[in-house]
Parts: structure tokens; sequence; C-alpha cells
């Protein structure tokens, strides 16, 4: 079946087609002697993306996995290391997050395959050693 077509609805009659956004990557203008009349053609290198196949959260079967974890650990270096090293985790925490999906996002978009959880767990461990370096020389 291509890809325009959709299986027909519950009741028989058909859907309509899916909509591709097409994004044109870059324009080249070549000369062909035999379309004199209007003295060249264009062709367009297309590529199709379906983002909706993309995961940029959770996936369903996830859940709120991800965030629990952050929150256990965060309570962690709460009881464990205190309220200044609770609140240093949450600011190394968050911008672990935005690097990482920046990475994700250009991954992405660059066609590569995505994994969130090794940025992540790599977050995690980077976050909470960070914490504990900082919070040994207290008194």
């Amino acid at each position: 079946m291509p890809l325009s077509e959709q299986p027909p609805r519950e009741d028989g009659t058909p859907q309509e087609p899916r909509i591709h956004d097409a994004e044109i990557l870059h324009e080249q203008n070549h000369r062909n002697t035999h379309d004199a009349g209007n003295g060249g053609r264009s062709t367009y290198s297309v590529r199709f993306v379906q983002f909706r196949q993309s995961s940029f959260g959770a996936a369903p079967s996830e859940g709120c996995l991800a965030p629990a974890i952050t929150f256990g650990l965060f309570l962690g270096c709460l009881v464990q290391l205190g309220i200044l090293a609770a609140i240093g985790f949450v600011v190394f925490w968050c911008v672990g997050a935005v690097v990482g999906t920046l990475l994700q996002v250009r991954r992405t978009l660059n066609r590569q395959p995505t994994n969130p959880w090794l940025w992540r767990i790599a977050n995690w461990l980077v976050c909470l050693m960070l914490v504990s370096w900082l919070a040994e020389g207290r008194s």
C-alpha cells in the first residue's frame, strides 16, 4: 500500500490521503537543450519528514519513570547532603537536560537514531558526582 493511501474507515468510506510536508533542501538550476521554451528546468532535492514518529519526551510505555528517578535523586541529595546540595543537583540537572534535549533534537534532524536514556543516565551521574564533590568540603 503506498504511503498516501489510508485504510477505509469502519463504515467502509475511504479516508482522505495523508498529507506530507516537503522540505526543500537545495535548488539546482540545470540548462536543458531540449527545453528551450522556458530556458531550463529546476530540480529540487526533497526530504519528507514525519515528526509524529519521533519522540522528544517520554514514550507512552515509560510513563513518568524519568521524572520519578530525578525526584528520587533530589530527595536523596536532600536527606544525605542537605538543602544546598539538593538545590545544586536541580540546577546541574536543568543545565544537563537542556544540553541533552538540544543534542537529541540535532540527532533527530540529522536522521540519526536517538536514545534519550543515554543522556539522562549520564546527566544523573554527572550531577551526583558534582554535588557530592562540592558537598564533601562542608563541615
